[in-house]
């Protein structure tokens, strides 16, 4: 007998069989998504834990308390082993009962013998289980990369983000796409007419006030080199410190 997919409306499905084709390759990718990234998962989590097996237990323990991020690993990780081996026990892989078993061994046991699996009542909340523990994993192993502020946004003024690597950000406040040499300049615009004078310190503070990271020692660094110098007082002029900034941003994109 035929219907329509529980977790697709409108799907069909084969005979015998409550998700269609695309929920049951889904729910295979996850399992293989879950056999992929349970160790990497294992390793971080445990980076700052020495793991300890009690006699004839199976199981593993942090000897110290992990960092809280570690710490949530590690739950997830008990968490992806204890749902992969209720999942063995339920369709009775011969794995689920091995202690030596690892989450990658059960999930390739469910991938190699599907049948019992999606010809099963309770399918979709295994997929619902399987698929939204896949996710996390995979977040947890893959974390999205930083982005940082270009500078302001020249339409609107607001904060313009970025990946490090891309030349083109957002603007949050009005979603433009902005090219970061756009912002750049006007950032450097502002710079190139102040009077500010300071310590590479203060001078450091008055660019990331700007919007443009530039660290006091890399100020000194410039002076070092004999391409700044300090004035009678002591001090540097902000604007002197334009055409290195335009140096460093073109050498950047090279």
């Amino acid at each position: 007998m035929t219907g329509p997919c529980v977790n697709d409306d409108g799907a069909g499905t084969e005979p015998g069989r409550l998700l269609c084709k695309e929920c049951e390759r889904r729910l295979m990718d996850a399992l293989a998504v879950i056999g992929e990234d349970a160790m990497p998962l294992l390793l971080v989590a445990t980076e700052r834990a020495s793991v300890s097996t009690r006699q004839g237990s199976g199981h593993t323990a942090p000897a110290q308390a992990p960092s809280p991020l570690r710490d949530g690993m590690w739950e997830l990780y008990c968490e992806t082993e204890r749902l992969l081996r209720q999942l063995g026990l339920r369709f009775d892989y011969a794995k689920a009962v091995d202690p030596r078993a690892t989450v990658r061994a059960l999930a390739n046991a469910a991938i190699t013998d599907p049948a019992s699996l999606l010809s099963s009542g309770d399918v979709l909340a295994w997929y619902q289980d399987i698929t939204d523990i896949a996710r996390r994993i995979h977040t947890a192993v893959n974390p999205a990369g930083p982005r940082m502020a270009f500078g302001a946004c020249p339409s609107c003024g607001s904060v313009v983000w970025g990946d490090p690597d891309e030349q083109y950000g957002e603007c949050t406040g009005c979603g433009d796409k902005v090219n970061r040499r756009a912002v750049a300049d006007r950032l450097l615009a502002k710079l190139v007419v102040s009077e500010v004078r300071g310590t590479p310190k203060q001078l450091s503070a008055e660019c990331a006030k700007a919007g443009i990271r530039l660290p006091a020692s890399t100020i000194r660094s410039w002076v070092k080199r004999g391409t700044l110098s300090y004035d009678s007082d002591g001090k540097l002029s902000l604007s002197e410190l334009v055409p290195l900034l335009r140096r460093r941003a073109n050498a950047s994109q090279r």
